[in-house]
């Protein structure tokens, strides 16, 4: 295809977009932010969570344009929004990535990505890393969500809705599995933003539950084809197949919830209120040194561009006040001798071992209680 055949495609695909919008999307009569959630569960909890923040400030409403695999997550907020439109994965790929969009776009009635992906701010820019340096502060990813929206830095994140037939389809699930209140653990093993642990974890984890009396689930839902142990369900556990809009409902009833660091992990910490407590395990290769400092960022590893370490301490700090979290940093690429040792410390919820992320502040005391005052005010 020569260029200017190229150049014609990107032409009429920007015309049928333009036509879209006019058709389908935009409100005659009523200007509002067109704003588009392309990527994972994570960036779009986090927008859908600033929603309210966005209205309150910039006024107006929002158009929230959605990928079919999240409606669900935008319908925890379908009450912040003037209508959700779900575009196709391949158009909604092809609206942030073909340059119809400008970077620096930010008017009404125009499309704008609500990802800081697409605003100028990706992985290697310099101002997401200011947390790797501990006397200089820095900025979270809640943060940086906070600055492309240009929203205030005290603009507050918005718990997800549950629905009441979401709780009682839970409650459904809970009777017909057999769930024990409060005397359960829910597993996610299935993980796509990072990597995997292997069927020696999750099952010495199982197992280790189970012995101290716990009923113990693995969660099989998520994207297909799966990134989680081979084995699934995890060995000697019971299989749920949850879908998004009842993982949060259906933890808070087990009371407990371990699972790698993805986007429904920040969905479901967003929405934990405190009534369950979360565990998160976090990848890192035996052959790459992490300081505390550079939790929340990307590992130094010679593929995949960097491990993703989305500790909630760094990533989302406001969140974790008075929360009933533990964070952990292991090898998921450990001997087999440490590969158990590892589980039987998540399991136990040891967090005396050093491998239990702790943030401290300056002056050694813990970050999130040293900064209680202002934090407490964004969530």
């Amino acid at each position: 295809m020569s260029d200017d055949a190229g150049e014609m495609t990107m032409e009429r695909l920007h015309a049928m977009y333009d036509k879209m919008l006019d058709e389908t999307v935009r409100i005659p009569g009523q200007p509002a932010w067109i704003m588009l959630c392309g990527y994972a569960i994570g960036e779009t909890a986090e927008f859908c969570a600033l929603a309210k923040a966005f209205v309150e400030h910039h006024g107006h409403g929002i158009i929230l344009l959605i990928t079919p695999k999240h409606v669900s997550v935008a319908n925890m907020y379908a009450h912040r929004f003037l209508k959700v439109v779900v575009v196709p994965d391949e158009h909604m790929h092809a609206m942030l990535r073909s340059g119809y969009i400008p970077q620096d776009r930010f008017e009404l009635d125009q499309p704008i990505s609500a990802c800081w992906i697409d605003r100028g701010f990706r992985d290697s820019d310099g101002i997401k890393y200011l947390g790797r340096y501990p006397e200089r502060g820095g900025i979270s990813e809640t943060d940086m969500m906070r600055f492309v929206l240009r929203l205030p830095w005290n603009a507050k994140l918005e718990a997800p809705y549950i629905a009441p037939e979401a709780e009682q389809r839970a409650m459904a699930l809970a009777q017909e599995k057999g769930l024990r209140l409060g005397r359960s653990v829910l597993l996610c093993p299935i993980n796509n933003s990072a990597r995997r642990f292997p069927d020696l974890f999750w099952s010495t984890v199982a197992a280790r539950l189970q012995e101290r009396g716990y009923t113990v689930f693995t969660n099989m839902g998520g994207l297909k084809p799966h990134n989680g142990p081979e084995t699934m369900p995890v060995q000697g556990t019971i299989p749920v197949d949850l879908p998004i809009e009842l993982v949060i409902p259906f933890a808070h009833l087990c009371g407990r919830m371990i699972s790698g660091g993805n986007g429904m992990c920040f969905l479901t910490f967003l929405g934990n209120l405190k009534s369950f407590k979360m565990t998160q395990i976090l990848p890192v290769s035996k052959d790459v040194q992490v300081g505390h400092s550079s939790l929340g960022f990307r590992a130094p590893y010679q593929e995949k561009g960097g491990e993703l370490i989305s500790a909630f301490q760094y990533l989302s700090p406001e969140l974790c006040l008075d929360a009933p979290l533990s964070e952990y940093l292991l090898q998921w690429d450990a001997d087999e001798a440490t590969m158990v040792e590892q589980a039987l410390m998540v399991a136990d919820d040891n967090t005396s071992d050093a491998r239990c992320i702790k943030r401290l502040a300056g002056n050694g005391r813990p970050y999130i209680e040293e900064h209680a005052d202002w934090l407490r005010d964004l969530a």
